[in-house]
């Protein structure tokens, strides 16, 4: 049996051996001597962002007001564990957590002392804050040449839109991108808002702008960091979160740059691909990719419209591409899936890859998970992504885990979060040398 066993397979035991997750914790860290203050502030961005660095390993010390940042509230329904929102128990990890105030000159100081120190600075303060409170790139520049510093914010740090009062929100983010006009409900047509209010854009789950920011930037730091390896300099980096979610957009924007076309609302479906739509089942619904005019026979024939459709005369996709031809066939496409559940589709469209006419070509489909059954997907969790972090303050939290594999570096989660100013004795003593009686004042004075 042995001798049978296709070459994949010892190359995937081979290579699980060396990046499970779960026999990570003997490796080293890619970054585990890269320092990082994360003074991100009511931002997911720079959560985000600081937790993929954390993942790979980077000391990061997350800076929060004493009061704890406006993330720890952010939790659906007002669920907590532990007194902490769900959203930042997914996104604290790996990180140390002290306060600081810096609106008190010295709670500044302080964070000069950590800056001179760091490799990397993390904010996403209003443009022109950090500057004010004397801690902008060309002061701390002064006193630490190889500082990243790096910046997110709603409309970057020049621009007509910079001073803007408007906080950098996910959701302002979507609607200035331009992407979100093309997404949602279609307006049917003839009618309008008033006769279909329901018919209007939708937005993008979860705080998908704010990740696009968030990864983006963690880029540009390592780009940044190679570059202060050569020659070592550090540098300012600006990343706009509405400019990070439009890099999302594939081709409207050239789409109408170069042909005028503007990317209406179409629903499921697609504006420049058939077959490529979400579809309902009797069990719920499944996502139909046909991008090849092959691809569409072939799901026509499993439809049994091959003679009736004369689908075989076809030689093009073209004809097929227009929202008046799509609203045509769509209605045939859902009512034939509607009839079969997801499984019985995914299944007959491997058969077809192995039976049917233009065998080997067939139709993509896939079902649409709820989360409870992504939980379930015995893929995943061989793959470790949903495997519970035993967390030493919060206990065990099923946080979804790195998506990295690395073989000689693998990352990780330690830890899922940190309360309000846990690390602050632990930090201030390694980085600032204070001792009890200095952490007790600052804490008495409020700076802490």
């Amino acid at each position: 049996m042995g001798a049978n066993r296709p070459k994949w397979a010892e190359w995937a035991d081979w290579v699980r051996e060396k990046d499970d997750p779960k026999v990570v914790g003997s490796r080293p860290e890619a970054l585990d001597d890269l320092v990082v203050l994360d003074l991100s502030s009511q931002s997911y961005a720079g959560a985000y962002c600081s937790s993929m660095l954390s993942e790979f390993g980077a000391e990061v010390i997350r800076v929060e007001p004493p009061e704890g940042d406006f993330l720890r509230t952010c939790t659906p329904y007002g669920l907590t564990h532990q007194g902490e929102g769900l959203n930042y128990l997914t996104e604290g990890r790996n990180k140390y957590h002290v306060t600081l105030d810096l609106h008190k000159e010295e709670g500044r100081e302080v964070l000069r002392g950590l800056a001179a120190q760091a490799d990397v600075l993390l904010e996403t303060f209003p443009v022109g804050a950090m500057d004010a409170w004397g801690l902008g790139y060309e002061q701390l520049k002064e006193l630490n040449p190889g500082l990243i510093f790096a910046s997110i914010t709603a409309n970057g740090q020049f621009g007509p839109q910079a001073q803007e009062a408007m906080p950098d929100y996910d959701n302002v983010a979507q609607a200035k991108s331009g992407i979100q006009y093309a997404t949602g409900a279609m307006l049917p047509p003839g009618e309008d808002a008033a006769t279909c209010p329901w018919a209007v854009s939708t937005k993008a789950s979860p705080w998908i702008a704010w990740c696009s920011a968030g990864t983006f930037m963690a880029t540009g730091i390592l780009a940044a960091l190679h570059w202060r390896h050569r020659t070592g300099l550090g540098q300012a980096l600006d990343v706009a979160t509405t400019e990070a979610y439009m890099r999302l957009d594939n081709y409207t924007h050239i789409w109408f740059q170069g042909g005028g076309h503007v990317t209406e609302r179409v629903g499921g479906l697609d504006n420049a691909l058939w077959l490529y739509c979400f579809a309902p089942t009797s069990d719920g619904g499944v996502f139909l990719g046909g991008l090849r005019l092959e691809m569409w026979q072939a799901f026509c024939d499993m439809m049994g419209k091959w003679d009736e459709w004369g689908v075989g005369e076809w030689d093009s996709l073209s004809p097929f591409l227009n929202q008046e031809a799509q609203l045509k066939y769509f209605p045939e496409v859902a009512k034939f899936t509607k009839g079969h559940t997801s499984d019985e589709l995914v299944r007959m469209a491997v058969n077809y890859s192995q039976n049917g006419r233009l065998a080997p070509i067939t139709t993509v489909i896939a079902p649409i998970l709820s989360p409870q059954e992504a939980l379930q997907d015995p893929n995943w969790n061989q793959r470790g992504v949903f495997t519970p972090t035993q967390d030493p303050v919060y206990g065990r939290v099923m946080a979804v885990q790195a998506q990295h594999k690395m073989t000689e570096t693998p990352i990780r989660t330690k830890w899922v979060c940190r309360p309000v100013g846990y690390d602050n004795d632990f930090i201030y003593r390694k980085y600032m040398g204070f001792g009890p009686a200095r952490l007790g004042r600052l804490r008495e004075q409020g700076v802490l």
